[in-house]
């Protein structure tokens, strides 16, 4: 796919024609968006209550235009979230083997990206304040960026590129590598990195965001220590913890020697048997995204007798 620099579209015309959907349907979509969602309570993935958005058919149907219009952008490369071809792995292997790496958290990111923000994404892509304005209203929610919705990580890629871009500036003296995955940010390199941590805040600050102050989110690492980037551990080629590759192998191991059945039974695993191999299967995705040695897993379980 050819990439282009930005979107620079014109009219609502022409964003109906390139996403390949009729102007008054779009048109339509926008005008009632508060129609086109359900919102719902959920955890996010590092454990905390949210609200989160589905979108109905329709607007669904826009979202899967819209991030094939977005995947033809040229993201930088330090932002790795939600981008095609890009993954945990493409993202742990920029800080891998490195002498210290720092880890940092947005504070409730996807709240704070309000749709002023989106809008203003939209307009540094050289799209018109009318094309800017659909596209914001299509791919916000309740005034901010949603958690649920398919075309939020893509939009805060768009979001974070003038923060990126001044921490590419800043870091690129200092030979440190800095990525994004969504809303974690990792920082690494033979230079310390816990002396940025002031001004990084004041960046952060005069871009509209906030990174979390609590040690539990903000971890400054070195090589003699476990250094670690979105889930996967990162002082040599990166991988998931020893401890999760080996239970998901017993797992394996067991279904495959005794049955799923009866490891289910033999553990007092009270759950119904499909949604345990869709549970099993999900963890082994995130083996084989971590790194491609753990193919192996995808093969074991394709050979369950189930």
């Amino acid at each position: 796919m050819k990439k282009r620099a930005s979107l620079k579209i014109n009219t609502t015309k022409e964003l109906g024609l390139q996403l390949g959907l009729p102007e008054d349907f779009l048109i339509r979509t926008s005008e009632y968006i508060e129609q086109c969602y359900k919102k719902f309570p959920g955890t996010d993935k590092k454990g905390k209550k949210r609200p989160f958005y589905k979108a109905n058919s329709d607007l669904k149907k826009i979202h899967r235009k819209i991030n094939k219009l977005l995947d033809a952008l040229e993201y930088p490369v330090n932002i790795q979230g939600g981008i095609v071809d890009r993954s945990i792995h493409t993202n742990a292997s920029m800080h891998s083997g490195k002498k210290y790496v720092a880890n940092f958290d947005i504070k409730n990111f996807f709240p704070s990206v309000k749709f002023k923000t989106v809008y203003r994404a939209f307009r540094m892509q050289n799209c018109t304040p009318d094309v800017s304005r659909m596209l914001t209203r299509l791919t916000t929610a309740d005034t901010a960026l949603p958690q649920g919705f398919a075309t939020s990580p893509k939009v805060s890629g768009l979001v974070l590129l003038n923060v990126n871009r001044r921490l590419s500036i800043l870091f690129k003296k200092y030979g440190l590598a800095h990525t994004f995955w969504i809303d974690d940010l990792t920082i690494s390199g033979y230079r310390p990195i816990q002396k940025f941590q002031k001004l990084l805040n004041k960046i952060f600050k005069q871009e509209g965001f906030v990174l979390h102050d609590d040690p539990k989110k903000t971890k400054f690492t070195s090589s003699e220590e476990r250094q670690t980037c979105t889930g996967l551990v990162i002082n040599q080629e990166p991988n998931a913890e020893k401890s999760v590759r080996e239970r998901v192998r017993k797992e394996l191991y067991l279904c495959s020697k005794f049955g799923v059945d009866s490891y289910l039974k033999d553990h007092d695993l009270l759950v119904d048997k499909e949604k345990y191999l869709m549970s099993l299967r999900g963890k082994i995705s995130f083996l084989t995204a971590a790194n491609k040695k753990n193919m192996i897993f995808k093969e074991q379980f394709a050979n369950l007798k189930v």
